[in-house]
């Protein structure tokens, strides 16, 4: 049982191209139209972080596995501070390090069925604090000098 409360039924903002502070929550390994195998990754906009649409999804960024689509792995994989030469056994393997980390993405949109969506164009490092970090706040008290 529930109760109606049509202040709580807001809708969302929409997300606008730009740059959003994100969290890899989720990927799907699939198998593309082409045959390839495919990992279908989702984000969530960080809560943490002083920016619009805090808690949003932006589903659906599509790594496709191929030599010529291996870029966007490379891209994403320093964005999420993978360090260079760290090896995977395959993409899966490559996934489950993926999820959870924070990250920096580029949303531009496209438009699917008359609709526009949020599409993830470039993945960038992060520029706030890990979510579980907290800055150091450090006052005149805590200074010997």
């Amino acid at each position: 049982m529930f109760t109606v409360d049509h202040s709580k039924g807001e809708a969302f903002e929409t997300i606008k191209p730009g740059e959003y502070e994100v969290t890899v929550i989720n990927y799907e390994a699939k198998t593309a139209a082409s045959g390839n195998e495919r990992l279908v990754v989702d984000y969530e906009i960080r809560s943490d972080v002083d920016q619009p649409c805090q808690g949003q999804k932006i589903l659906f960024d599509n790594f496709t596995v191929s030599e010529k689509t291996m870029w966007r792995f490379q891209q994403a994989s320093k964005a999420a501070g993978f360090p260079n030469g760290m090896k995977f056994k395959d993409h899966k393997e490559w996934a489950d390090a993926f999820l959870n980390k924070p990250l920096r993405v580029v949303v531009g949109e496209r438009e699917y069925n008359g609709k526009k969506y949020p599409e993830v164009k470039s993945l960038k490092p992060s520029e706030a604090p890990a979510p579980d970090e907290k800055p150091i706040d450090i006052g005149d008290d805590d200074v010997p000098f």
